[in-house]
């Protein structure tokens, strides 16, 4: 599930250019501008993994909240609250809170999925594959390239529905045989949130176990 997360990790910022095809950076700054512009983001989400080797899959679903370098990530049995600082993890099986202060220039987005939504603005180069019209939407299927070639993944897709300029699918092929998709779904923005939204509150679970990993 690592893996998973680090596919969704870096769209909001600034691109490298070089080599880079100019229809998909069209499309690219568009999506980025219009992510930009939401005070905050919330949306389901359905994970679907695929093991070529082993000839294994399995899916889960989640849903995530975005707010600047807040977020709320509810995912697996566990739920992650983000103040920007604090991290509590709270595992629902074994009534547990882990509490942490991650590091913030973390790449992984398994360790700092407030990127889930910022997944092309660092290292890659990019090129449009296809357009096309689906149910009334105009569709953009994106592919971009890692220019570290040492990372475990050959290539990241995105598919961008070019109507409302929302993100779709995020997909990442390893280089291992490994192959994980990631649909959205239900988005919402710009939502009024209670400034504790992104906070764990140790009144709502009286009786977890806190275990702080703060040093």
């Amino acid at each position: 599930m690592k893996n998973l997360f680090l596919l969704t990790g870096i769209l909001l910022s600034t691109f490298i250019f070089a080599q880079q095809d100019p229809n998909a950076k069209v499309i690219l700054d568009k999506l980025s501008e219009k992510n930009k512009s939401y005070q905050n983001i919330q949306s389901d989400f359905t994970i679907e993994y695929k093991n070529l080797k082993d000839n294994t899959q399995n899916s889960s679903k989640g849903s995530i909240t975005i707010q600047g370098e807040k977020y709320r990530l509810n995912f697996m049995g566990v739920q992650s609250f983000f103040n920007g600082k604090t991290l509590w993890s709270y595992l629902e099986e074994v009534n547990e809170v882990n509490i942490s202060e991650p590091d913030q220039n973390e790449k992984d987005i398994f360790n700092n999925p407030q990127k889930i939504f910022t997944i092309y603005n660092r290292d890659f180069k990019y090129q449009l594959i296809d357009q096309y019209n689906e149910e009334g939407d105009s569709k953009a299927i994106i592919d971009l390239y890692p220019y570290d070639i040492d990372e475990d993944y050959s290539r990241l897709r995105l598919e961008i529905n070019t109507s409302d300029y929302q993100l779709q699918s995020v997909s990442i092929y390893g280089k291992d045989g490994s192959h994980y998709m990631i649909r959205f779904y239900n988005y919402k923005t710009n939502l009024d949130l209670e400034q504790t939204y992104f906070t764990f509150d140790t009144s709502d679970y009286p009786n977890a176990e806190i275990i702080d990993m703060r040093w």
